[in-house]
């Protein structure tokens, strides 16, 4: 289920997301022309750190739809949380989707909004205020690569096509095991 199923729900996300805001999907394509490589040509590795406005999108669709909606725990000692005892062995849980969406951190926490994550929008925010791949030592060893895999993807798919949807549709999700939508994602997509 790792890093295959939970990348595949989080680019089709991604997806949506991009087709439902398309001048951030202009945005996108703009800093991945700015490579000035050719469909086709490989992405070098270095150039990956260059696509900063692609990844701050990419943050958003995971805050928005996380790719593993709760995180499973087991407390490893006594603790009391919130005002409540939590005794060692108890099954415990992070849910990273009300997380991801609590007002008080993240205002109007639906609207698509990458620039929460520019430099000067994290400072200051809790360090599990954003957790789709999980925190401390258990966070997922694979964040980097899906970074790395959601850049690729953009570039391939933006370089050469644009994604719409009809005006107000939104998918239903299923958000259990990983979220995926109900409908098989109704867009549209059109050669640039």
């Amino acid at each position: 289920m790792a890093a295959h199923d939970t990348l595949t729900s989080s680019l089709t996300a991604f997806v949506w997301l991009l087709g439902a805001n398309p001048a951030w999907q202009v945005r996108l394509r703009e800093e991945i022309a700015g490579l000035g490589l050719i469909p086709g040509e490989p992405l070098p590795f270095d150039r990956l750190e260059t696509l900063k406005l692609t990844e701050m999108a990419f943050k958003e669709t995971l805050r928005i739809i996380p790719p593993v909606p709760a995180l499973s725990r087991r407390a490893l000692r006594d603790f009391t949380f919130g005002g409540h005892h939590i005794p060692a062995g108890a099954s415990v849980a992070v849910n990273t989707l009300f997380t991801h969406h609590m007002p008080n951190i993240w205002p109007d926490p639906d609207r698509f909004d990458p620039e929460r994550f520019t430099e000067s929008a994290q400072t200051g925010r809790h360090r599990f205020a954003f957790v789709p791949f999980g925190g401390g030592a258990h966070m997922c060893l694979g964040l980097n690569f899906a970074y790395m895999q959601a850049k690729c993807f953009a570039r391939h798919l933006l370089q050469t096509l644009s994604v719409s949807i009809e005006p107000g549709y939104t998918p239903a999700w299923t958000m259990w095991p990983i979220p995926k939508p109900k409908d098989g994602l109704r867009v549209t997509l059109t050669p640039v």
